[in-house]
């Protein structure tokens, strides 16, 4: 409709009926500005706060180009649940601040209140697509239903539930940054950059929803190069070799030791084992040389072992002493001796190369000179009970088999009465001594000795096993 209005003056003339008019116009839009302030407060209104039709919500989550939250709870039986929206998502600052990035969706699953057919269904299909199996769980997706981060009740008001949520937010921005920086580009240049977009999510996250870009970053890296394809591929890798291992273990059983051992380098020649890993492999390998009897062959593989990258401290000790055993095993008492003496020289830590000297000394009968070894371990040992209490017991075995019975108990009796060595281990050094009396026929001083090793244990678990090992050896020697 048109509305004409005549003007009954003259240009520079005030007319009577001007302010009347003047004044309605001003009325109307001062009521039209009110009404469409009124609309853009509903509106605003309508946008904030949860609801429960998630179809409607992620529509607009895609038109205004926001974030949005899945709240699952459940409100009528979860007290969780009941503290995170009193203390957070009720406020109303809460709801404006948090609306102006996110959509909020709730999907409540009551117990204990009847839900409509059409909104179970709902939450049951949500709850089902991000695997939820507690209450309550805030799932931050962007606006095609991608999770970046997965969050539960917190304390600390709602302020700091803001700030959770506004760094959760900052992963997303970070991860499109990244992700459109990669666009256009090829090769180590783009795994970097997908690296950066989803190197700041959790990796529970990732394994899950982003697991087509981890396989092209690990396509992209595939001989690791970058050190990507291990970072992203390290469990599917792990569980790959572990399964190479046991293929191995089954070519040891079943083919002629020659074919295993060259299937065995093959293996280890293509696929990157960690340390551990590849001294488990040279394991079986040694155990298949040593069917061959060839001395040499043998020490090289050892030798081998002993040299490997990440192999030092206790595992290099014990390789060692392995090599020296299969010296002497095979009538080299002399070159195992040297070898030994030469280690000891070279080594930081010599705790099982003396206690290996020592015991090669025992079993020439040079009882003076194994007593030495042991001595000499003694010195370092006490950082490491375990081994300590080895090299006492051998020790005071070392000091009987010499006739030195006083000798012998004063060596353990000083390793049982140190109250900072394990009761358990001083539990053993007491057992040890009870038995050197028995060997001696003096019983009764074996049995205080016993009852002593049962006293010093410090659970009760603890002293029931120590009082097992009295029972069975009482029941050995007293017949």
């Amino acid at each position: 409709m048109n509305l004409r209005i005549d003007f009954p003056h003259q240009p520079g003339q005030q007319s009577n009926w001007f302010s009347p008019l003047k004044g309605m116009v001003g009325l109307l839009a001062i009521t039209f500005a009110t009404s469409l302030m009124s609309l853009d407060a509903s509106t605003c209104v309508a946008d904030e706060g949860f609801t429960d039709d998630a179809k409607a919500a992620i529509a607009r989550a895609v038109k205004e180009d926001k974030e949005i939250i899945f709240f699952f709870t459940g409100s009528d039986w979860c007290p969780p649940c009941k503290k995170l929206e009193e203390e957070v998502l009720s406020e109303k600052d809460f709801i404006f601040e948090v609306s102006k990035h996110y959509v909020l969706i709730k999907l409540d699953h009551l117990r204990k209140s009847p839900v409509p057919p059409k909104l179970e269904k709902q939450n049951k299909e949500y709850g089902e697509k991000f695997g939820i199996n507690s209450f309550p769980t805030l799932v931050l997706t962007d606006n095609k239903l991608k999770p970046f981060a997965f969050k539960g009740y917190e304390a600390g008001g709602f302020q700091n539930y803001l700030a959770t949520l506004e760094n959760a937010r900052q992963l997303r921005v970070n991860r499109d940054k990244f992700l459109k920086e990669a666009e256009g580009k090829s090769g180590g240049e783009r795994a970097k950059l997908l690296d950066k977009a989803i190197s700041e999510i959790r990796a529970e996250v990732v394994n899950v929803y982003y697991s087509d870009i981890v396989e092209e970053i690990v396509a992209l890296d595939a001989d690791n190069e970058l050190g990507l394809r291990k970072k992203w591929n390290a469990a599917e890798d792990a569980e790959m070799r572990k399964i190479i291992m046991t293929e191995l273990v089954m070519a040891t059983r079943l083919q002629k030791p020659e074919l295993a051992i060259k299937d065995i380098d093959i293996v280890m020649e293509e696929i990157e084992f960690s340390p551990a890993e590849r001294l488990q492999i040279y394991q079986m390998k040694l155990n298949l040389v040593r069917t061959f009897k060839d001395n040499k062959r043998t020490d090289a593989l050892l030798d081998e072992m002993i040299g490997l990258e990440g192999v030092a401290g206790e595992t290099k000790e014990r390789l060692i002493v392995k090599k020296i055993y299969l010296m002497v095993g095979t009538g080299r008492h002399d070159e195992a001796m040297a070898l030994l003496d030469k280690s000891i020289k070279s080594g930081d830590s010599a705790l099982y190369l003396f206690l290996a000297k020592g015991e090669l000394h025992m079993a020439k009968k040079e009882f003076k000179e194994a007593v030495d070894a042991y001595d000499a371990a003694l010195k370092t040992a006490r950082s490491n009970p375990d081994v300590m209490i080895e090299l006492v017991s051998a020790k005071a075995d070392a000091e009987f088999a010499m006739d030195n019975a006083i000798g012998a108990m004063r060596t353990l009796d000083n390793f049982s009465e140190d109250t900072q060595m394990p009761s358990d281990l001083r539990g053993e050094a007491l057992l040890h001594k009870a038995m050197i009396m028995r060997e001696m026929k003096r019983t009764r001083q074996a049995r205080l000795a016993e009852n002593r090793a049962i006293e010093v244990a410090e659970s009760t678990k603890e002293r029931s096993e120590m009082q097992k090992i009295v029972d069975r050896l009482r029941k050995k020697y007293e017949k």
